[in-house]
């Protein structure tokens, strides 16, 4: 049992210990039964307490620390040989740093406090980032002078490091946002808007988003819709639900009308509604078409039931052609096709062979365009259609991949090798869109000075053969392997190149959007596959698909 008069020792766990083991008659400080009242209390304080402390003593600034504060220090590093050394010894690596603090704390009294304040420190065997939020007092001997500095404090690290990763998070989100051509916008628990994108702000005239409150929503929303609205915003509120509210709002530069439909998500932490995210979208054409559609069936079904049922159907023709002449991508390629046809048919005779070659190939690309929508349209209903695949042969998609980048590959010389071919079971337009996704990405990120040359090859193997574990053994698969020799991507980014957004080159190297290999891992994802890159700077890259032979029909 520990003699009494060094109760300031007891217990304090693994500090506790080693202070009571460890030969003070062999440091300046001296051996314990000589400390001064005032050491002796602060240490007894300090070690059985559960917060973390560290205490600087003496002219020496010797340094001592309870149990607490023991994890701060690394697994390896200053524990425990700092116990009882000098604060210049024992912290070389801040001591510039902190040792203004501690004077102005010694010489003047002052405490100081200091919130999550970026001091590195040596631990784990090398040079840390570490985030602390402390407070220096000041520590009085018997006779009132200052004999120590207390240090009170918490290691911030992963908190700040977790803070910093949300507001990079919410850059990157509000960035994005911001290039949408919807709304976007985050609210409060009582529907005042937090966060609004720059196309909702455009449209009805902010440009502070804090501006954006209730008193806000009243201004914009057309008289008559303000009441159903609000209502729609309490009923939210008051069932934590989400909700779809179509209404009239006032495009600031033009004081017009037109119909949006809002849709949003309560926003929980904790189990509590703190706010709303939601999205807008400019309905108003649809809106017309619909009303129209709707006067003309009333007045028709006064007249004849057969009339009625007519109408009944040129209503879902209707409808459907809204859908389609909503997107701004139908009307100017129309207007290419009918420019084009034009011109060829009165100007035939007066183009030259060129100019007619150049006009039929203006036709085919806007075909090849048309195509693609209608593709992109039908790929969007992927997740609520049925999913129909079709066996079919990889050097034909391959072939019309070619065909279609034709005037590319001629233009800087480029060739596409199917070295080995398969059967496919797939949806054949989006698997065509992902091999046209791949190989156009090669002939992009060729050299500038040498042909891209890119080579394909298809294998049958089983889920057992696969470097890849999810594969499922006994099950056969097809792997495809696209080869190019342009200028690849460091190894680093070879699962960030198929985030959407993922940009390895500036856009004055490389166009793009940084979308398409987006694409292609979304609809390998819909074959039930798995894709992967491989390349190295300057090497070329490798890009492999591994989709089951036989897929099961989804619905």
């Amino acid at each position: 049992m520990m003699n009494k008069k060094f109760y300031f020792l007891e217990d304090g766990g693994e500090m506790g210990d080693l202070m009571r083991k460890k030969d003070w008659s062999k440091t300046p400080i001296g051996l314990p039964e000589t400390w001064p009242p005032s050491l002796r209390t602060t240490m007894s304080i300090m070690l059985n307490s559960p917060f973390p402390m560290f205490l600087f003593w003496g002219k020496k600034l010797k340094c001592f620390y309870n149990d607490a504060y023991r994890p701060s220090l690394g697994i390896n590093g200053k524990h425990p040989s700092i116990l009882g050394m000098s604060g210049k010894e024992a912290w070389p690596e801040i001591w510039d740093d902190i040792s203004p603090l501690l004077k102005s704390v010694t010489k003047k009294g002052q405490s100081i406090w200091r919130e999550n304040q970026l001091i590195p420190i040596f631990r784990n065997g090398q040079m840390e980032d570490v985030y602390w939020t402390f407070s220096y007092s000041p520590v009085k001997d018997e006779s009132g002078n200052i004999a120590g500095v207390l240090t009170v404090c918490t290691d911030n690290t992963e908190a700040v490091k977790a803070v910093n990763s949300l507001r990079e998070s919410e850059r990157r989100f509000r960035e994005m946002a911001d290039q949408l051509p919807i709304w976007i916008w985050i609210t409060d628990a009582e529907v005042n808007v937090q966060y609004a994108n720059k196309e909702l702000l455009k449209y009805i005239g902010l440009e502070d988003p804090t501006n954006f409150t209730g008193h806000v929503w009243k201004e914009v929303v057309h008289p008559d819709d303000v009441e159903s609205v609000f209502a729609g915003f309490a009923i939210a509120v008051q069932n934590v639900s989400e909700f779809a509210l179509e209404f009239r709002i006032k495009n600031a530069s033009t004081n017009h009308y037109e119909w949006f439909k809002v849709i949003a998500a309560p926003k929980l932490e904790e189990g509590k509604l703190v706010g709303f995210i939601g999205t807008g979208m400019n309905i108003d054409q649809q809106k017309s078409f619909a009303e129209h559609l709707k006067s003309e069936v009333d007045y028709r079904t006064k007249e004849l039931a057969e009339s009625n049922m007519k109408l009944e159907s040129m209503n879902k023709e209707l409808q459907s052609f809204a859908y389609i002449s909503s997107h701004d991508l139908q009307e100017p390629l129309r207007k290419i096709q009918m420019f084009a046809e034009v011109l060829l048919d009165r100007e035939h005779d007066n183009l030259s062979k060129t100019g007619k070659a150049k006009f039929e190939k203006i036709q085919s690309a806007a075909n090849r365009m048309q195509s693609l929508i209608n593709d992109l349209l039908a790929y969007s209903r992927t997740d609520t259609e049925k999913r129909v695949f079709e066996l079919i042969d990889l050097k034909e998609v391959i072939d019309d991949v070619k065909n279609d980048l034709g005037e590319e590959l001629v233009k800087k010389q480029g060739k596409v090798e199917v070295l080995s071919s398969c059967k496919l079971e797939v949806v054949p337009f989006q698997f065509r869109q992902l091999m046209y996704n791949l190989i156009s990405n090669s002939v992009k990120y060729s050299k500038s000075d040498v042909p891209p040359i890119i080579k394909i090859e298809c294998a049958t193997i089983d889920g057992s053969d696969g470097d890849n574990q999810l594969l499922v053994a006994g099950k056969s698969y097809a792997k495809i392997t696209i080869t190019d020799n342009g200028i690849g991507f460091d190894k680093q980014f070879s699962e960030k190149v198929f985030e959407v957004f993922q940009r390895l080159h500036s856009k004055q190297e490389y166009v793009g959007t940084g979308v398409g290999l987006a694409i292609v891992k979304k609809i390998v994802q819909n074959h039930n596959g798995f894709i992967s890159a491989h390349a190295e700077s300057g090497t070329g890259a490798v890009f492999q698909v591994i989709i089951p032979s036989k897929q099961l029909a989804i619905s």
